[in-house]
């Protein structure tokens, strides 16, 4: 047998290579989309569309809601249920999770803001600056700022912590 020196062998990969595949063919049908339809939302930041014969589970791009057991999670979740569940939408897909969900911007039928922005707008997430670099992300920022100002949403809890953080709590 062939030793790779610590690395996976080929025959190894090849489910991780195909799932990658899969998400980069989903993500070419979606290019050519008209309006899709929200069936699910996870959590304040996942949703899931009903595309033609499938269901594709989307992550919001750039930005980050609370997670499950996080002061916030129900409010963020229960606000995008309210904006964003049996609405038609346009997905712009930015980026891909490494073997998980796409991260895409989700904009309602006949509406000029994106769900991401109305979600921090209303203070039900941050903007992760991170991995938002797209020219939206600016913008979103703002619309973060106000939202601080005026304590909406998860900025009425002065101690509020970013899911990032309260992720790697969790771990420790």
């Amino acid at each position: 047998m062939c030793n790779y020196g610590g690395f996976n062998s080929p025959m190894k990969m090849m489910p991780k290579i195909l799932a990658v595949f899969t998400i980069m063919l989903t993500i070419v049908s979606i290019a050519d989309a008209n309006t899709d339809v929200v069936e699910q939302v996870f959590d304040g930041d996942a949703l899931s569309v009903n595309l033609p014969g499938e269901m594709l589970k989307i992550r919001l791009y750039g930005i980050d809601a609370p997670n499950g057991g996080q002061h916030g999670n129900v409010a963020a979740t229960r606000f995008l249920r309210r904006l964003a569940l049996d609405h038609p939408v346009k997905i712009k897909i930015m980026d891909t999770e490494l073997l998980k969900w796409p991260l895409a911007i989700v904009i309602r039928e006949n509406k000029e803001s994106s769900v991401n922005a109305a979600m921090v707008g209303n203070g039900y997430a941050w903007v992760n600056s991170k991995i938002c670099t797209a020219e939206e992300c600016r913008y979103w920022k703002q619309l973060e700022s106000k939202a601080r100002a005026l304590k909406l949403g998860i900025w009425s809890d002065p101690d509020a912590v970013p899911p990032w953080e309260f992720e790697m709590q969790q771990r420790r």
